[in-house]
């Protein structure tokens, strides 16, 4: 990878949202480009998914709900961003039972790190294009938004100004220039004034993506889970006053975002706000945001085998007990207070289904 920069920087600096381009989605040499999956216990983050089958199970839960409410049609369910399908094929296993016609799709725009195995129950797409268009279509995204390369800006003065990436004896460094009108129109859009020396993560990618979800979009559900906050808290001059872009490698987070670039993870935190605005400008109707948390448990998380007491549960060796107990923990940890699920979001956008009644509309504290 450094070649590729040093190639691209000898033309001119490049504004970090390139930087991201190329550190992340480089065919060759990029982050998601590595044969090794940066996903998992031993990789280099987790994801809700991976933590636990429970994530897998509770959204099994909403298919067959979506299918008894939507009797008759035929109904596609799709992992967009899906990675290694992981996702969509667990759920495609545990909705093994879901009565009438359903059919499961991920869609990524690497498709590398899928393996073909006889068991594969979802079919790959790399566009939202090559999906059916008749039907219902339930999508669910995991951490889709977050992936998208963004741009690094601060206020200095009145001008808004975006970082870039130079090159200075051989080391990479930071730049600054005035940001182009797209980034002021941004944030007056959403009513957004960086305080001085504020800085602040944007793509302006959220918004035009999710709009295409929803065109395509012709009856059903839209699921967004993701890091991130409506853009009032998002931008907040004192609780995110350095942004929130990170860096990850080894289950650690850093904020040295120019650190070994291709090897290692590149994010930011979503703007909800731009998500929502997209989807009901295209028909749809927000039917729920809140904790990650808060939906799992409306969906019937608890179920599951993993949350029954343990005198219910039949372990025959020490080594199974400390398995089922650090299991156990791991599925807590996408409900519990400190956990995960407290800190992801959920968004969900309907059009053209009832939009009462549904399991996480529920009460439940």
């Amino acid at each position: 990878m450094r070649h590729v920069l040093r190639n691209a920087l000898h033309y001119g600096d490049l504004s970090f949202r390139d930087f991201v381009e190329l550190a992340l989605y480089h065919p060759e040499f990029g982050y998601y480009a590595r044969s090794e999956n940066p996903v998992g216990k031993g990789a280099d983050y987790v994801t809700a998914p991976v933590l636990s089958p429970v994530f897998s199970f509770a959204i099994s839960n909403l298919v067959r709900e979506f299918v008894r409410r939507n009797e008759g049609a035929m109904c596609s369910i799709v992992d967009i961003g899906c990675g290694d399908g992981e996702l969509i094929e667990s759920v495609a296993r545990d909705s093994l039972l879901v009565a009438g016609d359903v059919r499961f799709f991920g869609v990524d725009r690497s498709l590398e790190r899928i393996r073909p195995s006889n068991e594969q129950r979802a079919t790959y797409v790399r566009t939202l294009d090559e999906l059916p268009r008749g039907g219902a279509h339930l999508f669910i995204s995991n951490e889709l938004y977050d992936a998208f390369p963004f741009a690094r800006l601060v206020q200095r003065g009145e001008h808004v100004h975006e970082l870039w990436v130079s090159e200075r004896e051989g080391v990479l460094d930071w730049s600054e220039r005035e940001a182009p009108q797209a980034y002021d129109d941004y944030f007056a859009a959403n009513g957004i004034e960086l305080a001085e020396g504020q800085f602040a993560d944007v793509s302006l990618e959220w918004e035009a993506y999710h709009a295409d979800v929803a065109r395509f979009l012709q009856r059903g559900l839209i699921v967004t889970i993701d890091y991130g906050f409506p853009a009032n808290k998002l931008f907040h001059s004192r609780a995110r006053r350095f942004g929130t872009a990170a860096a990850y490698a080894g289950q650690r987070v850093s904020r040295d975002l120019l650190a070994n670039p291709g090897e290692q993870d590149l994010t930011a935190h979503v703007n909800f706000s731009d998500l929502e605005r997209a989807g009901e400008v295209h028909g749809t109707t927000t039917l729920f945001f809140d904790r990650l948390a808060k939906f799992l448990l409306s969906l019937g998380i608890t179920e599951h085998e993993l949350f029954r007491p343990v005198h219910d549960l039949s372990i025959d060796t020490p080594e199974e007990g400390m398995q089922l107990m650090e299991a156990r923990e791991e599925a807590r940890r996408l409900v519990l207070p400190d956990g995960i699920g407290e800190e992801m979001r959920v968004l969900i956008q309907a059009k053209n289904v009832e939009l009462a009644g549904w399991s996480f509309q529920q009460t439940l504290y």
